[in-house]
């Protein structure tokens, strides 16, 4: 099944400037109850993410620095998808990610209920 292409765009958005640390944007995209699995082995709310994301002084990774490959996604209910994507970061010795999320529809808007990055293993292992 085909992803819909809002919701690449959003996950893209959550990860690049400027979007991923604008307290407006993420309090519109992440939905109240959000939880995260963290590729770093924690798990992140709603609340935390966006005290993390907002006060963050590393810096998010410019469009041409990320590609998202293997994209695939399932519906789980008729408002709510499961997209899976390798996430692949450009940069030199950046380590590729695994990512599932769970979107739900709701008033005419995608919102992101749970996102979990795994680390990819290393391509030929």
């Amino acid at each position: 099944m085909a992803v819909d292409p809002r919701i690449v765009e959003l996950e893209l958005a959550l990860l690049k400037a400027p979007t991923r640390s604008d307290p407006d944007f993420l309090d519109a995209v992440l939905d109240d109850s959000m939880i995260e699995f963290g590729k770093s082995g924690y798990e992140y709310d709603k609340r935390s993410i966006l005290a993390t994301l907002t006060a963050s002084t590393d810096e998010p990774a410019p469009n041409d620095h990320l590609e998202m490959t293997d994209i695939r996604a399932v519906q789980l209910a008729p408002e709510v998808m499961l997209p899976t994507y390798r996430l692949r970061p450009r940069a030199e010795n950046a380590v590729a990610s695994l990512r599932s999320s769970v979107w739900k529809h709701r008033d005419g808007d995608w919102r992101l209920v749970f996102h979990q990055g795994t680390r990819a293993a290393s391509p030929g292992s």
